[in-house]
């Protein structure tokens, strides 16, 4: 080999040594750069799990453990329903009975919109609306009302909505379950007194307000393991029953609490009143049969929620002059014949007050009876502001009823008296009264002079229908049996013969008051008073009770702001007779007449018994100008 061949294979030999360590080296970083992407793709990996972990554990495990047990187990909701309230025969206001509702978890919600798009169509709602309903308020909202009362067939398609696997991404945290809904069969009827609920089954006026708690009951569920083909034979089960709420018997009669609601609307109707209230009662236990209210709207009158009763009050005019008399008779002996001056006119303090009666003497059963205001306070000055108003809070006036209703209120008896207080007191101005404690002080004179407190529940039922009975009615002697008979005495002749002729019932002995008095409203220059004659709003009442030998039922009328006649004796009075003449064949009352007995023995009471020779009968919604008048004259005021 020459030379010049020996130094080209050298040179080939190391071209090719230094060729292959230029290709280990690039084959080492090559590999390096793999070993790292690798690396990197194990972390990132690793960051998704721990992420994915952190979700599961500490974001959304609420989420999650629901999604697994909405798989896994089956769960039933056992409403435990409110409770029932009727009248004192059973007969249903208000009661709970099943339905279906859908309710959301916002937080659950990943995608309000699509949820909201598959929801809207069946239930009739806006998608927009209720994709905000869907979006959590904050991060605490775990709860959203979707849709309550859902009929069969609304109910039926979002079963299949959910059954389909292409919808339940969207239906996580959509739950369809049992609810109750408040059902009153009766309609409007003692509406103001029954209450309402709202759409969460709580209670927000009337009974259903004051007896929340007590008729609310406490839901219930099934719980258990469910597989593929239905329930795992031997997996968990849990049963929690549902407790219902106690149930209220109430000693409202719904027929007499109809009669008085029909009757209260026509007389409104007929006289263009504001609205008008009433209470029946039975003085002897203190319960109330009825208590109803009607105020005016566009289309005539009709029963709203307020319960007038109990929350509104009114300067009561004469009826009260039945405390003043009965005072002059506990505390001074005075009886229905004692004859005392009656003057025109009478001044007390910077007041002076007139008679629409001549001065003379007069037996004091006529004072009451024409409504006399002189003569009325002349037996207040008697008796003295200290005594008057001793006697008013012992006939329940300035103080609660005991009833506990929403919103009662007390009324009003001033705390001192001056200038012409026992004078407007004494006849009713310058004293505010509700209905039922005026029922309440006319049921002292029915009851031989003991108070007794309005009653409302006559009972409770439990769940286990054990019966929990109240406690007895607080009562206090206020005036004498003998005190008592005295003003019944007094106030038959306001019937028989006075201002109150329009009340009477045909064969019974009503005994009874008429109370006209002034209202105070916002006057032209903002302030408050009762305005000046031809510019006067009224209320007008008649309270009273029958058979005064022996009452059984009492009523108080109050129809407000009248337009047809401003006196009591023809706006209240013919209502009483009106809802009397039904309350009484209701109640199975004889007739003080005994001769509309039935001979047989079996006491037979006719509603409105035949007329005698030459009697005129009051009928249902007679007009009070066709009543039978007494030979006496009536005086316009009372």
């Amino acid at each position: 080999m020459t030379p010049t061949r020996q130094t080209r294979s050298a040179s080939r030999a190391r071209a090719r040594r230094i060729t292959s360590k230029s290709q280990g080296a690039k084959r080492s970083v090559d590999v390096r750069k793999r070993l790292l992407v690798l690396l990197g793709a194990f972390l990132l990996v690793g960051i998704g799990f721990v992420g994915v972990l952190i979700d599961l554990q500490a974001v959304r495990p609420d989420m999650y453990v629901a999604i697994g047990e909405n798989q896994r187990t089956r769960t039933v909701h056992l409403p435990g329903y409110r409770g029932t309230i009727t009248d004192r025969d059973g007969f249903v206001l208000a009661l709970s009975t099943p339905g279906v509702e859908i309710v959301a978890d916002p937080l659950m919600i990943e995608n309000p919109a699509a949820t909201a798009a598959l929801l809207a169509p069946i239930l009739d709602l806006s998608v927009d609306e209720l994709t905000e309903t869907l979006r959590p308020a904050n991060d605490g909202d775990r709860y959203a009302m979707v849709a309550a009362d859902l009929n069969d067939e609304r109910t039926a398609r979002i079963a299949l909505l959910k059954e389909d696997e292409d919808n339940n991404k969207a239906l996580v945290g959509i739950f369809v379950r049992a609810q109750e809904n408040r059902v009153y069969p009766a309609d409007s009827l003692a509406l103001p007194v029954v209450g309402r609920v709202d759409p969460q089954e709580i209670g927000y006026s009337g009974l259903e307000w004051q007896f929340d708690e007590i008729m609310q009951g406490s839901g219930g569920y099934e719980r258990s393991e469910a597989g593929a083909f239905g329930s795992i034979t031997g997996g968990e089960y849990v049963f929690e029953p549902a407790i219902p709420g106690n149930d209220i018997v109430l000693t409202l009669d719904h027929r007499i609490q109809y009669v008085t609601e029909q009757a209260l609307i026509a007389h409104c109707d007929e006289t263009q009143a504001e609205g008008a209230n009433a209470v029946v009662s039975d003085p002897r236990t203190g319960e109330l049969l009825a208590m109803a209210t009607v105020i005016r709207g566009e289309h005539g009158c009709f029963v709203p929620r307020q319960n007038a009763p109990l929350v509104a009050t009114f300067e009561p005019g004469s009826v009260i002059k039945m405390v003043t008399a009965a005072a002059a008779v506990e505390d001074h002996g005075i009886t229905a014949d004692t004859i005392i001056e009656v003057p025109a006119e009478i001044t007390v303090g910077d007041k002076q007050f007139f008679n629409h009666s001549p001065a003379a003497p007069y037996p004091v059963r006529q004072v009451i009876a024409d409504s006399m205001n002189t003569g009325t306070i002349g037996l207040a000055q008697m008796v003295g502001p200290e005594r008057l108003r001793h006697y008013l809070g012992g006939f329940g006036f300035g103080k609660t009823t005991g009833l506990d209703f929403r919103y009662e209120a007390r009324g009003n008896v001033p705390e001192e008296w001056f200038g012409s207080d026992l004078g407007s007191i004494a006849i009713g101005q310058g004293v505010s009264v509700n209905t039922v404690q005026l029922a309440a002080a006319y049921n002292v004179i029915a009851n031989d002079g003991l108070y007794i407190s309005p009653s409302l529940i006559r009972t409770m039922v439990g769940p286990d229908g054990e019966q929990i009975l109240g406690q007895a009615q607080p009562s206090h002697r206020v005036v004498s049996s003998e005190t008592a008979e005295e003003v019944t005495t007094m106030l038959t002749d306001v019937v028989a013969g006075g201002t109150g002729v329009s009340a009477a019932v045909p064969g019974y002995t009503v005994a009874g008051k008429t109370g006209t008095a002034w209202q105070a409203f916002e006057q032209a220059n903002g302030s408050y008073g009762y305005g000046e004659s031809g510019n006067r709003k009224y209320v007008v009442t008649f309270a009273g009770f029958l058979p005064a030998e022996s009452p059984e039922l009492s009523i108080v009328v109050v129809v407000n702001e009248p337009k047809t006649a401003t006196t009591a004796s023809k706006i209240a009075a013919p209502v009483f007779a009106d809802i009397a003449q039904y309350a009484i064949r209701i109640l199975a009352i004889p007739p003080s007449d005994r001769s509309l007995v039935d001979p047989s023995g079996q006491d037979l009471v006719r509603g409105t018994p035949a007329p005698q020779p030459g009697e005129q009968v009051v009928a249902l919604g007679q007009p009070a100008d066709q009543v039978a008048q007494s030979d006496e004259p009536v005086p316009e005021t009372d």
